[in-house]
């Protein structure tokens, strides 16, 4: 189980997107928070959401978009926080990876789910010289 908290947050239904999947290929995880910001939310009461989900526990906030409002609140709670940190675009992929890692520490942390990102984003090659064609015997998640 992650030794840090993860706060998972994003515009729309991110968050609670985010969960259902993590629910369904690793079930609950005691040490996520997820926080929509929906349209009826206003910046001020995402801030309150997100400082109210905070421990005296090292926290990441994962948030869907460098820039976006998500990121924003939270970057200005890590401001204050030496033990906060902020990632941002990163995957499912990547919670799904690290999720039961340990880490020396909350910034490996959180490079972990960037390297986990740059490794799981591409695009499928079609091309007939293609040589890591799916194995049609292996079962999909």
């Amino acid at each position: 189980m992650a030794q840090y908290q993860t706060i998972v947050t994003g515009h729309g239904r991110f968050a609670t997107g985010m969960k259902g999947a993590l629910d369904l290929l690793a079930g609950p995880q005691d040490t996520f928070t997820f926080i929509d910001f929906t349209e009826d939310l206003s910046e001020e009461a995402l801030s309150g959401k997100l400082q109210a989900a905070l421990t005296d526990t090292p926290t990441l906030i994962f948030t869907d978009l460098v820039g976006g409002t998500p990121y924003k609140e939270a970057a200005k709670l890590a401001f204050n926080r030496h033990d906060v940190v902020v990632v941002a675009g990163c995957n499912l992929a990547s919670l799904l990876e690290t999720i039961f890692g340990t880490y020396a520490s909350l910034p490996d942390y959180a490079n972990a789910l960037v390297a986990v990102t740059q490794r799981s984003a591409q695009v499928l090659d079609l091309s007939d010289d293609a040589t890591d064609a799916p194995d049609e015997d292996e079962d999909g998640i």
